[in-house]
C-alpha cells in the first residue's frame, strides 16, 4: 500500500470538527453540572448543536445551554431539553415558591418590587427593580424553582432617576474601568438607555462579564453585546 493511501486511512479515522465539539461538550456538561447533566443528550452537525433529554429546574436547561455555547465552533443551539413536571406540585404552589425566593434570598433588598404570577408552569414576573441585572437575577431565582419551564419577564427598570444617554454612557465607561477588563478595547454607545457593546475582548467569559456590568449600571434599559473574542485568544481557548 503506497504512502499517500495509509495517509487518507489514517485521516478518515481522525474524528471530525462536529464529533470533537461532542466530546467537549459532553465533557464539560458533566464537570459543570455532574449528576445533573446524566439524562441530558446532544449531537452536532455542521456546528449545530442540536441538545435532548431531561432536566429537574429549567436553570439547569438554561446552564447546559450556556456551557455549550462557550465552546468553540458552535454555531448555533437548539436546545429541547424538557423540564420534569410534577404533578402534585400546582401552579400556586410554585408561585409560593417563587416569591419566597425573591423575598428571602441573597439579593432579597434588590428585589422587593418584583412579584410573579404563574400560570400552567409559565412564570411571568412583574414588578419594577432599580437595574437591569437585578431584573435578570430575578429570572434566574424563578427558574430554580421546581415545575417552572418557563420564565417570562415584565419587570420594568426604574425610571425613578433619569440619566440622559451622555450620563449613562460615561456611567458605563465609570463602571468598565474598575474592571479587570481592557476597558479601552471595548466601545460602547447609548440610545434611550439602550447600551450596545463593540470591540474586542480576551475571552468569552469577558464577554458575559461585560454585558454583566453594563446591566447592573443604574438606568440602563437594555444591552446588546456585540463584542468579539480576539483570534489569537480563540485559537489558545480552542487548544
Amino acid at each position: 500500500m503506497d504512502e499517500k493511501r495509509k495517509n487518507k486511512i489514517k485521516n478518515d479515522k481522525l474524528p471530525g470538527k462536529d464529533d470533537l465539539i461532542v466530546d467537549l461538550a459532553k465533557d464539560q456538561l458533566e464537570e459543570k453540572m455532574q449528576a445533573s447533566a446524566m439524562d441530558i443528550n446532544l449531537f452536532c452537525k455542521d456546528g449545530y448543536v442540536h441538545m435532548y433529554g431531561m432536566v429537574d429546574v429549567l436553570a439547569e436547561k438554561k446552564m447546559a445551554e450556556s456551557v455549550v455555547k462557550s465552546i468553540d465552533g458552535v454555531r448555533k443551539i437548539e436546545n429541547k431539553i424538557t423540564v420534569a413536571m410534577d404533578s402534585n406540585i400546582t401552579d400556586k404552589h410554585m408561585e409560593k415558591e417563587v416569591l419566597n425566593r425573591l423575598m428571602n434570598g441573597q439579593r432579597s433588598e434588590d428585589l422587593v418590587g418584583v412579584s410573579v404570577k404563574v400560570e400552567d408552569g409559565v412564570a411571568n414576573l412583574i414588578g419594577n427593580t432599580k437595574t437591569l441585572m437585578d431584573a435578570h437575577t430575578a429570572m434566574s431565582v424563578a427558574s430554580e424553582v421546581r415545575g417552572i419551564k418557563d420564565v417570562v419577564n415584565n419587570i420594568e427598570v426604574s425610571d425613578d432617576v433619569a440619566y440622559d444617554d451622555a450620563t449613562l454612557n460615561s456611567r458605563v465607561t465609570q463602571a468598565l474601568s474598575t474592571t479587570a477588563l481592557n476597558y479601552p478595547d471595548i466601545i460602547h454607545t447609548v440610545v434611550h438607555g439602550r447600551v450596545t457593546l463593540n470591540g474586542f475582548v480576551n475571552s468569552r467569559h469577558e464577554m458575559e462579564m461585560a454585558k454583566e456590568i453594563a446591566m447592573g449600571v443604574e438606568g440602563v434599559r437594555k444591552v446588546v453585546n456585540r463584542l468579539k473574542v480576539r483570534r489569537e485568544n480563540e485559537d489558545k481557548e480552542e487548544i
